[in-house]
């Protein structure tokens, strides 16, 4: 996988993560599939940390509370329109997805 299908990989996940998916959120298999995965993109990391912290699974909470708890992590005008345009992602094809990036971790490109 190359680096642009890693950051696109992760940014589909992330969408997914913000937003749930039709069969309900995968917050719990995103913290268990990719509690070791070094990020490509350390953006995409902040913003996973982040929507891991927060105790709740509502998109509209996310999307309304995302952009201060950002900054708060240090990360001010961070735009997150997109984490909250439709994926069209199942449960299973986020969690294929975040497996695929479990495997490729290391890869160096």
């Amino acid at each position: 996988m190359t680096g642009h299908d890693r950051r696109k990989c992760e940014r589909l996940v992330l969408s997914a993560l913000s937003q749930g998916t039709p069969q309900g959120p995968v917050k719990e298999s995103a913290r268990a599939i990719l509690a070791d995965y070094c990020w490509r993109e350390p953006l995409h990391e902040i913003v996973f940390q982040v929507l891991l912290a927060m105790p709740f699974d509502s998109p509209e909470l996310a999307r309304r509370q995302l952009p201060a708890r950002l900054t708060r992590s240090g990360f001010p005008d961070v735009e997150v329109d997109d984490l909250f345009r439709p994926h069209f992602l199942s449960q299973a094809a986020a969690e294929e997805l975040m497996h695929d990036l479990a495997k490729a971790e290391g890869s160096k490109q």
